[in-house]
């Protein structure tokens, strides 16, 4: 009788513990700042088995409806991917079931994953997305561009992703690309002599439109540079390191970064980056992709806030935990106006 009283009891501890452990997997994505603390802390306990279950997170919250909005989410999925090669297969394919509207997320990550097997990737999985064909085959046959192949200076999206990335593997490779824009930070030439050609070239053309992409993706990659580091300090070991092998045109504006990075002045170079971005607006009001009134995209900051996000309403942000401390609001870097 005790012998039975004993195994009864056994049971009766297993039955109660698996779904305990269950509710506390389900905890760390319960909510939009969970996940987004889970995803800052991951790449100092990678836990690639548990990103399947955070990309449904994702899904549940909303976060991966508009794939343009979702940079750093995508960037962090592809981050997980091409670090974990022998693992991305089996990943993908736990990320199914996925409507085929946020399908998009998980195209994206594949191709922007780094794997030599990408191709074959999306092939093998074009059957569980038969309405995403079109976008299959776009990256296939380089219509779209892989992550490595854009520049920095096509909009928000793109250091978004990049920092994604980097807050999947801690690599270094992501950080140097958005490090290699501060150059245009300057002016529009990316250097700080000045002359009335540059002027006219940058707001009366072609050139000079994508001369103002430039230079607002300079001051967007000198802010969340600052940001990053004031709260991952091994961001700032990084940037010190690279001082002795960059050109002076980057090493300048990376001294500024180091700096105020060192006093957690990221919101006074926010506020400069702002004010200068406000400035090549009123000089040049043209639909570029940095400057376009009605872009509500995300904003990488200290590796995790996604911001104006899952209602789709531009000017709000969602919650996020980032080094113990919690970021609400428009975490932006310009008024968005409607």
């Amino acid at each position: 009788m005790r012998s039975l009283a004993t195994a009864v009891f056994a049971l009766i501890i297993l039955a109660y513990s698996v779904p305990a452990s269950a509710q506390a997997l389900d905890a760390r994505f319960s909510t939009p700042d969970r996940l987004m603390q889970w995803i800052t802390e991951y790449r100092n306990k990678p836990q690639p088995y548990s990103v399947p279950k955070a990309v449904h997170a994702m899904r549940d919250h909303g976060l991966i409806k508009n794939p343009d909005k979702a940079g750093l989410l995508i960037g962090f999925i592809a981050g997980v991917l091409g670090s974990n090669q022998p693992k991305a297969e089996k990943l993908i394919k736990r990320m199914f079931p996925m409507p085929p509207k946020e399908q998009g997320v998980i195209i994206r990550a594949i191709a922007y994953s780094g794997l030599p097997e990408w191709p074959m990737l999306l092939s093998k999985f074009e059957k569980q997305m038969p309405l995403r064909k079109p976008l299959i085959n776009e990256f296939i046959t380089g219509k779209k561009k892989t992550l490595d192949e854009m520049s920095v200076d096509q909009g928000p999206y793109v250091l978004d992703t990049l920092w994604g990335y980097y807050a999947a593997t801690g690599y270094h490779a992501p950080v140097l690309r958005i490090i290699s824009a501060l150059p245009w930070s300057n002016d529009v030439r990316g250097t700080s002599r000045f002359s009335w050609s540059k002027v006219r070239a940058a707001f009366n053309d072609e050139e000079g439109r994508d001369a103002v992409n430039k230079i607002s993706a300079g001051y967007m990659a000198k802010w969340t540079l600052t940001a990053n580091a004031e709260r991952d300090r091994s961001l700032l070991a990084l940037y010190k390191m690279e001082l002795k092998y960059q050109p002076p045109e980057v090493s300048e504006p990376l001294k500024e970064v180091i700096d105020a990075a060192e006093k957690f002045e990221a919101d006074r170079v926010r506020t400069h980056a702002r004010a200068a971005i406000e400035k090549v607006k009123a000089k040049h009001p043209g639909d570029a992709e940095w400057t376009r009134n009605t872009y509500a995209g995300s904003i990488a900051i200290a590796t995790g806030c996604v911001v104006a996000s899952a209602t789709g309403f531009p000017g709000f942000a969602v919650p996020c935990v980032v080094g113990g401390a919690l970021y609400s609001g428009a975490v932006k870097l310009w008024n968005t106006a409607r």
